[in-house]
């Protein structure tokens, strides 16, 4: 028959803190714990703990590898948006260089037709003096 050691609360506290009073065991018979029921609650709290330690490691790496991959298919939608970005002013600057050849195309065609308006109004006079000339040569 195997012999069990009752050791109360505060019995089992002072010893830990390495306190040498002479608290009887008995003297709060309500905190008696045996020994073997301590250190079963013991070895139960730690399993709590470790069970609770290791599913907040799993949930923690879980969470860590949801961020990876949220931080890679960011750093691709990153490159994508860069390498948009670079057609995009690409476009642009030849978009520019098209406007400005068709600014400079515009202004010549501009200066044609100012010259020809100049041209069709020296030949209105011209045919307006041989309109007079014809009415003349006509009346007599």
């Amino acid at each position: 028959r195997k012999r069990t050691r009752t050791l109360s609360f505060a019995a089992l506290g002072e010893r830990q803190m390495g306190s040498r009073s002479k608290l009887g065991d008995w003297e709060n018979p309500d905190s008696v714990v045996r020994s073997e029921d301590w250190q079963e609650a013991i070895r139960k709290g730690c399993e709590m703990v470790q069970l609770a330690s290791e599913r907040k490691v799993r949930d923690l790496e879980r969470r860590l590898d949801h961020l990876k991959t949220e931080a890679e298919t960011l750093r691709r939608k990153g490159e994508e948006l860069r390498t948009i970005h670079l057609s995009l002013e690409s476009d642009l600057k030849e978009s520019k260089n098209q406007n400005k050849a068709q600014m400079e195309s515009n202004k010549k065609l501009a200066q044609e037709v100012y010259a020809m308006r100049a041209d069709m109004s020296k030949l209105g006079q011209f045919r307006a003096s041989l309109d007079q000339a014809v009415s003349f040569v006509e009346k007599k």
